[in-house]
Order: C-alpha cells, then sequence, then structure tokens
C-alpha cells in the first residue's frame, strides 16, 4: 500500500517461502500456547475447584490475566526495540518467554485452589507477551508493504490451528490435567524452534544506537507528535481508528474465546442434545468443524486485499460476519444453530483476523519502535479481555442465564467496530 511507508522508510527487499514459512509455523505455535488453554483448560479448571461459581472465578482469572498482559505486552515491546543482543533484538525475548509459558503451564495444571490458579495464568500472560510482543514486530520489521497481506494470510492460519489444536488436547485417549498441559507445551515448542534457530534477526533502522540521525527524514520520525509535517496528525487519527476498531472486534472474541464452553453447557444445553458427550469435546469439534472456514477466509481475504489494494472493506464485511454469527448463538441454541454460528462466525473472524493485521502493520508510525507501537496496538487484545468479564457478568444478570442479551451486545459492538474502520484515510 501507497499509505504509510514511502520508498525507503521499510523494507524493501521480498521475503522468500522459507522465511514465510517458519513465521507462520512460530504464529501457530503462539496460538497454541493460548487458544486451547484459555478457552477450554483454563474454563474447565475454574470449574473445577469453583463449581457454584465457575462464571466468577473465570472472569476474575480472565481479568486480572488482561491486566498483567496489558502492562507486559508494551513492555517487552519497548524493551525489545532497544535490545542489543548477539541473537538480535527480537529472539532473546521470545526464547525467554517460551521457557516461561511452560513453566506457567506447571503452575495451572497443579493448582490446588482458586488462587493458585489466578497466579499461574498471571504468570502465563507476563510470559506469553514475552514472547508474543517481539513475534509480532517481526512482520513490520522485515515484510514490504506490497507482500504485508500475502504474509499476514499465512500468518491468519495461527489462530484456526491454535483453536484445532483443542481438539487433541481434549480428545478421550488423553487423561485429564497435567497430560494435556505436557501435550500443549511439546506442540508450542515444536513450533517455535523453528524460527528461533533461524530467524536473521536485526538492529534497528539506523545502526546499533538507539538515538535518531542529527537530520532525519520526516518518515524517520513519524512517531514524534510534535511536529510540523502535514503528514503526521493523519496518521496519529489513522493508527487511532484502527486502534478503535480492532478494540470493539476483539471485545467479541473476547466473550467468544473465554465463555463459549459454559454457553454450550447452561444455554445451548449439550450435554442434553448429546447424551454421552462432554461439552469441552463438543466445543473442541465445533471449533475443528470451522477451522477450514477460517482458514479460507483468511487466506483467500488477505490476498484479495493486497490485489484490489483494499483493507477496510475486507473488515467492515468481516465485522458483519461475526455479528451473525453472534446473533444465530442469541436466537438458536437448539442444534444445529451452535454450528451454522461458529460458521459464521468463523469466516467473519478468520477475515478480520488477517486484514487486520495488515493494516495494523501499515499504519505504525515507525519501523524503529515497531514493537513498543505494536504494544499499544495489543491493548487492543488485553482491554477488551478486562472488560469483558464485567460486561458479561452484567449481561447474563444475577442468574448469570442472560445468554441471548450477552451475545446481542457484543454483535453490536461488532458492528461498531467494522464502522470504525472506515475512519482510516491513508489506508484504502
Amino acid at each position: 500500500m501507497r499509505a504509510v511507508q514511502t520508498p525507503g522508510d521499510g523494507p524493501q527487499t521480498p521475503v522468500g517461502p522459507g522465511f514465510i514459512a517458519v513465521l507462520t509455523l512460530a504464529y501457530i505455535g503462539a496460538f497454541v500456547a493460548f487458544v486451547p488453554l484459555l478457552t477450554l483448560l483454563v474454563p474447565l479448571q475454574a470449574e473445577a475447584l469453583a463449581p457454584t461459581d465457575k462464571v466468577g472465578l473465570l472472569s476474575l482469572v480472565t481479568l486480572w490475566g488482561a491486566v498483567i498482559a496489558s502492562g507486559a505486552n508494551i513492555a517487552v515491546g519497548w524493551a525489545s526495540d532497544r535490545t542489543r543482543h548477539p541473537l538480535g533484538r527480537r529472539r532473546p525475548w521470545i526464547l525467554a518467554g517460551l521457557i516461561g509459558v511452560l513453566v506457567s503451564y506447571a503452575v495451572i495444571a497443579l493448582a490446588p485452589t482458586p488462587g493458585t490458579l489466578l497466579a499461574g495464568v498471571i504468570l502465563f500472560q507476563l510470559a506469553f507477551n514475552m514472547l508474543f510482543a517481539p513475534l509480532t514486530a517481526v512482520l513490520a520489521d522485515q515484510t514490504p508493504d506490497r507482500q504485508k497481506g500475502r504474509v499476514a494470510a499465512f500468518l491468519g492460519l495461527g489462530a484456526p490451528m491454535g483453536a484445532a489444536s483443542g481438539v487433541l488436547v481434549t480428545a478421550p485417549a488423553l487423561p485429564e490435567g497435567g497430560a494435556r498441559l505436557l501435550l500443549l507445551g511439546g506442540l508450542v515448542s515444536a513450533c517455535l524452534l523453528p524460527l528461533l534457530l533461524t530467524l536473521r534477526d536485526t538492529s534497528p533502522p539506523g545502526g546499533p544506537s538507539p538515538a535518531p540521525p542529527p537530520s532525519p527524514p520526516p518518515a524517520a520520525t513519524a512517531d514524534r507528535i510534535p511536529s510540523r509535517d502535514a503528514r503526521l496528525p493523519r496518521l496519529s487519527v489513522d493508527f487511532g481508528f484502527t486502534w478503535a476498531s480492532r478494540f470493539c472486534l476483539q471485545i467479541a472474541a473476547s466473550v467468544v474465546n473465554a465463555y463459549m464452553l459454559f454457553y454450550l453447557a447452561d444455554h445451548a444445553r449439550y450435554a442434553e442434545q448429546f447424551p454421552g458427550a462432554t461439552v469441552e469435546g463438543g466445543l473442541a469439534r465445533l471449533i475443528a468443524l470451522s477451522t477450514l472456514l477460517v482458514v479460507l477466509s483468511g487466506f483467500l481475504g488477505g490476498l484479495a486485499s493486497d490485489r484490489l489494494d483494499r483493507r477496510k472493506g475486507f473488515i467492515g464485511l468481516a465485522a458483519l460476519l461475526m455479528a451473525g454469527g453472534l446473533m444465530v448463538f442469541a436466537a438458536w441454541p437448539a442444534w444445529p444453530g451452535p454450528l451454522v454460528g461458529y460458521a459464521l462466525y468463523g469466516v467473519g473472524f478468520g477475515l478480520y483476523t488477517t486484514v487486520d493485521a495488515a493494516l495494523v502493520a501499515q499504519v505504525l508510525p515507525s519501523r524503529r519502535h515497531s514493537a513498543r507501537d505494536l504494544g499499544v496496538m495489543n491493548l487492543t487484545n488485553t482491554l477488551p479481555a478486562i472488560l469483558a468479564p464485567a460486561l458479561v457478568l452484567a449481561a447474563l444478570g444475577p442468574d448469570r442465564a442472560d445468554w441471548p442479551r450477552l451475545m446481542t451486545l457484543i454483535a453490536v459492538i461488532a458492528v461498531a467496530g467494522g464502522a470504525v474502520v472506515f475512519g482510516v484515510r491513508r489506508v484504502r
């Protein structure tokens, strides 16, 4: 896209299939690290430790985990931008985060009390964001604008593959508890090690010193607010509209990711509709069945957004599809309503995540501080997770049963997110 970077302001050398494959595998590993954990395993732990108020405990754990993640992502992003190490500025943090994630899995698996579960999730959020903040910066560090949509299409495989991994960790042949998290740790490590071994990590643009050159061109100071360059306020506004759009859509994603297990159990009455089946197994299979649609919509959407030189229309369409799925959840809990809802939501979510990743990479003010700026953008992931527990408890009511009202509310929020993105002006 012509919107943000001028020639020479960003990476110009095309990335090859080897780089795309390794980075895609690492993204898959990152999503495997948290999607089945937070959508299946932590809710199951919450139910086991507090069966009379599982929604309350899960909301508490989600809230504090998101608070920690908000600060950790920005801090690690800022630190990795300034890191000087023989392994580069991203790899040391990714490696340290991977080790921390594995330790947190052990704490969560062995948690005997709600307090220990909370501590394990906080540790996980610290470690995961130590891993994820620098990982997300690699796309902006090394991919030219003309390839961002294509690379983001491959990276979009991360979310559906992470969701599909829930089928493995809830397989009937696998013992419950620690064995599930042990398998999860092995999968995450196998996905991230190729990147850690092969990434050609570089110093920030401008050499090893973090100080800017004496007379930088306007593009190199785009992240400075006090500037007379007329283009800079528009860049700031574009970043803000992109942030607001993602914030709204991530509220919907936060609710679906954290609470669908309880929706299937308490509102859709999955166990009654399918005697002998477990709710977690049903959710895992439901997610797996929608994975193909998520992959196809994300991949095709990323390629099409590059070819058509458009991003905003795709995100608007994605928001409508997500909202449609949520309304199906609200109005049609009997089978196959949840399947239809998840299919619509999945197509929209896959399209949104891919095209949004390309858009975000283009509205970043500066390559020098890309991880820091992505940390600010990552607040759109963590702040909704902070807001979601309060929103869920208020919408469900004191008896924790008004699921149609909750789903309708977040559908409206998703539509708002699709509308806000059209405020972006310098990317079409």
